[in-house]
């Protein structure tokens, strides 16, 4: 059995990788990694979308409390460690930085993959305020059913509110050093469980989880939505 097919047995076994740290949830928790990709620029936004505060509380905090009431551990993968520090976080929070820079989402969702102590990881931006934590869990329940399980609305994919195997780790890093870094590119090459829009919306009926922020107007949608109460 080579090294990716002990890697895919162990996830089949919901076993971590040996001497990863973390290898058991901590109580209520599930036994994944997850990961907010913190290295945007927010260029169409002219802002740091890290730092942008709705309803008193930034982006990056929401998205790690969030995740931090569901998962044992959580990676924000960033350019710049010093633009982030984990002790702003706290226990089961890493701030990790891109270990191939300048290569986009892909090359956080590598980063993610590398660095994570569980053999599947969700994947999230730090742009989407309004995740359900219903949607979060049916996707985590596929996860044995596909190297990726990505939801799927139509014609249009969400790979950045989605699970990954670690086993995905070696392919990833070969597209990336070939300049190759679209994502719906890559998850045409691997063995993907997309979750249809009807199963979608019977865990978020609003699609809110998919809800980002570019440019100002999203955001002033944002704190709208934020002020009639969204979760």
């Amino acid at each position: 059995m080579n090294s990716h097919q002990q890697e895919r047995a162990d996830e089949k076994a919901g076993r971590s990788p040996a001497g990863a740290a973390g290898g058991r949830a901590r109580e209520g928790r599930l036994p994944f990694s997850a990961a907010v990709l913190a290295g945007g620029r927010g260029e169409r936004l002219g802002m740091d979308k890290t730092t942008l505060a709705i309803g008193g509380v930034t982006l990056l905090e929401r998205t790690v409390g969030f995740l931090g009431g569901i998962f044992p551990e959580v990676l924000v993968v960033v350019q710049d460690e010093k633009s982030v520090s984990s002790r702003r976080f706290g226990e089961g929070v890493r701030v990790v930085r891109d270990l191939l820079p300048g290569k986009g989402p892909l090359g956080g969702i590598y980063t993610a993959l590398c660095q994570a102590s569980h053999p599947r990881v969700f994947v999230m931006a730090c742009d989407m305020p309004y995740p359900r934590e219903e949607l979060v869990r049916r996707l985590l329940s596929l996860a044995d059913e596909g190297e990726a399980v990505v939801p799927r609305r139509g014609e249009f994919i969400e790979p950045l509110f989605a699970v990954y195997s670690r086993s995905l780790r070696e392919r990833i890093r070969a597209r990336l050093e070939r300049g190759l870094l679209k994502i719906h590119e890559f998850l045409d090459t691997v063995e993907v469980r997309y979750l249809e829009e009807e199963e979608i919306v019977s865990c978020d009926p609003d699609l809110r989880s998919f809800f980002n922020i570019n440019t100002r107007e999203d955001l002033r949608r944002a704190r709208r939505m934020e002020g009639r109460g969204a979760s």
